[in-house]
């Protein structure tokens, strides 16, 4: 017996996520209303959940929105929330919190006309009724519109590495996983998995809202050219440089100080063209590096508490480099 599933991934966002966070909190409030009250659970998934036979006669189209705050139980509202809390805050981050609120509907209602689409191809190769969707049974879940996030993470972030748990009888070991191998696997399992109901498979998987969700996600990031927001890099520009020697330091000296909402960071870097420093910032670490002739300067720092990634105040003078980030 093998499993296969992420903890969180590497890539930080520079916004909070808040269109994530509401996402997942009402589909986590709705579940638990439902799963207070058993008896109607039923009559819920197919008054609010999307019937395939209704959507293509026109009939309850606002389904295809309700039936995404769906799910049918525990482990599906778990893993289906897992995967939206560790891909889609990046996303938003790229999109904008009201861009990706739409893409998130709009990705969710195109995975299920996909997942519409794989019932009638299954009914046209009269594959058995009791191994193929049925156009009769709601679709429930927000699997679809977090397949589409997934399209565009993987697009986005293909190098992002995924801390993933890896359980193989008995034996759970942690890896670091490109996002590029782990969602291009789970996309190929999803093809798989979608082209098996065609021929015999027997699941309760919307297999092929995924395979549009996924799809969606890639085309809407080539459509709209979206590019990641990427950390702050900086080249200073002004300034003549200081005329002292050079010491034969290899590491320089920094120190951080830390202030109720800000941190300063001071570095000494005596002798060098400021044209040549360059500055690397992210929520907890600093890079500060800079080549003259064949030596070369670098020093990583790890802060103390987490910044925006936004340098402020720069000054280099008197060979010291000096600049402050506000807190988290």
């Amino acid at each position: 017996m093998a499993a296969i599933f992420p903890i969180h991934d590497e890539q930080r966002p520079i916004h909070k996520p808040y269109v994530t966070w509401a996402l997942v909190a009402v589909n986590a409030i709705i579940f638990f209303i439902m799963f207070l009250n058993p008896d109607s659970q039923y009559d819920i998934f197919f008054a609010y959940g999307a019937v395939p036979a209704n959507i293509i006669q026109g009939q309850r189209l606002e389904t295809l929105i309700t039936s995404l705050f769906l799910h049918a139980d525990l482990l599906h509202v778990g893993g289906n929330m897992l995967f939206l809390w560790i891909f889609g805050d990046n996303v938003e981050d790229t999109f904008g919190h009201v861009k990706f609120l739409i893409f998130y509907l709009v990705g969710g209602i195109l995975a299920e006309f996909a997942h519409i689409a794989s019932a009638l191809v299954s009914g046209y190769l009269n594959i058995s009724s009791f191994i193929t969707p049925e156009l009769t049974i709601p679709s429930i879940g927000a699997s679809g519109a977090i397949s589409a996030v997934l399209g565009a993470y993987v697009l986005l972030f293909p190098q992002a590495k995924i801390r993933t748990v890896i359980y193989v009888v008995y034996m759970i070991t942690f890896s670091n996983i490109p996002a590029i191998y782990y969602l291009g696997f789970w996309f190929l399992y999803q093809v798989l998995m979608g082209l098996g109901t065609f021929f015999g498979l027997s699941s309760s998987v919307a297999f092929w809202a995924h395979i549009g969700g996924f799809a969606v996600g890639i085309i809407a990031v080539k459509t709209m050219s979206t590019k990641p927001k990427k950390r702050q890099s900086m080249t200073l520009e002004e300034l003549p440089p200081a005329q002292v020697a050079t010491p034969l330091v290899i590491s320089p000296l920094v120190d951080v100080l830390v202030d109720e909402d800000r941190i300063t960071v001071l570095a000494d870097l005596p002798g060098l063209d400021p044209k040549g420093i360059r500055i690397e910032v992210s929520e907890r670490e600093v890079t500060i590096s800079s080549d003259y002739r064949d030596i070369k300067f670098f020093r990583q720092v790890s802060l103390p508490v987490p910044v925006k990634p936004k340098v402020e105040n720069l000054l280099y003078r008197n060979g010291v480099l000096s600049f402050t980030m506000y807190r988290a």
